[in-house]
């Protein structure tokens, strides 16, 4: 399997700031878990360890979250294709929505940023899209995981 794909990010936020987040303008945090969707199809492993370091150049909208988030979760989704929008748009029917832009500069989506009070681990539908998207059969289609 290549070093490319899709990951998701849950931070842990130990208490709720203000954060001036580049171009997207002031960001409201709350206490609580938060899933940030990205891509990487080149060098996947270099993204998320990126994304894991406290001190660095802010780059990116989740650069300014995950330098002050108590805990950073990744969850890889290796594939050749470019899953993101589509797991994002799967998380945006289970959890809130964050803010319009974040993380979505370059295509359509609403936000690839969500927000839960309690840890997505725990939820159930959380669970079944995150195992949707790492688990495919060899023809490369979803597995329909209810049956």
């Amino acid at each position: 399997m290549q070093d490319r794909g899709s990951y998701l990010l849950i931070l842990r936020m130990d208490h709720g700031m203000v954060l001036d987040i580049g171009r997207l303008g002031r960001f409201a945090s709350q206490k609580g878990y938060y899933v940030y969707v990205g891509s990487a199809m080149r060098n996947l492993s270099a993204r998320i360890k990126r994304h894991l370091t406290k001190t660095k150049k802010q780059h990116w909208h989740i650069d300014y979250l995950t330098a002050h988030a108590g805990k950073v979760i990744p969850l890889p989704v290796r594939s050749s294709q470019r899953d993101e929008c589509e797991i994002a748009r799967a998380l945006s029917s289970i959890i809130k929505a964050g803010p319009p832009g974040f993380g979505s500069s370059d295509c359509h989506c609403q936000t690839h940023l969500f927000f839960s009070e309690t840890d997505p681990l725990r939820i159930p539908p959380f669970n079944h899209i995150f195992r949707g998207f790492r688990m495919k059969n060899p023809n490369g289609l979803r597995q329909n995981l209810s049956e």
